[in-house]
């Protein structure tokens, strides 16, 4: 591979660590391809790109982005899954992708400038999606407010029942 190419893959990867929430690593050795594809599939869905990206290039860009980098994480054959919406998707679809196809070894996940292990990736996609954490959060705040909405127009009819009882109090007395 000439300089060039080389220096076009680094700056492709520095531009998807630029504009990447999360970025997960993989080793993807003895995946067939058609598990590949399937796994790209289900990554687009989440709104995540899978690159495979040789390791020193890999290092090159990191370096570039200024993230830390382990060199432990990146050996053998790897891949990079770029994540630019819902981290929690697209970890959700590697751990899955990985109960699937055991081969799939989840090495990490640079998150907010940091780096983390395999564990941290399970964790993260044990977590409610963005949506769902969205859904609770509208219920919290709207829970209060329909309550309060009951107890005004509790109040409201109460006084309705009192008026109409004062009045049947009048009719009944004259």
């Amino acid at each position: 591979m000439d300089k060039v190419k080389k220096n076009q893959i680094i700056e492709d990867v520095f531009q998807k660590l630029q504009k990447s929430q999360a970025v997960y690593a993989f080793n993807y050795r003895g995946i067939n391809v058609m598990n590949v594809e399937a796994i790209r599939k289900a990554l687009r869905e989440t709104q995540g790109e899978m690159k495979v990206v040789k390791n020193t290039l890999a290092h090159i860009a990191f370096q570039k982005a200024d993230m830390p980098f382990d060199e432990n994480i990146l050996t053998d054959q790897n891949a990079l899954v770029f994540s630019y919406e819902d981290i929690v998707l697209t970890a959700k679809a590697l751990t899955d992708f990985a109960k699937k196809v055991p081969q799939l070894e989840i090495k990490g996940v640079w998150l907010n400038q940091q780096q983390y292990g395999p564990d941290q990736v399970k964790n993260l996609a044990s977590l409610p999606t963005r949506e769902a954490l969205v859904a609770q959060l509208v219920g919290g705040i709207a829970a209060p407010l329909s309550g309060l909405v009951g107890v005004l127009s509790g109040v409201m009819r109460n006084m309705v029942w009192v008026l109409k009882s004062i009045e049947e109090k009048k009719v009944s007395n004259q």
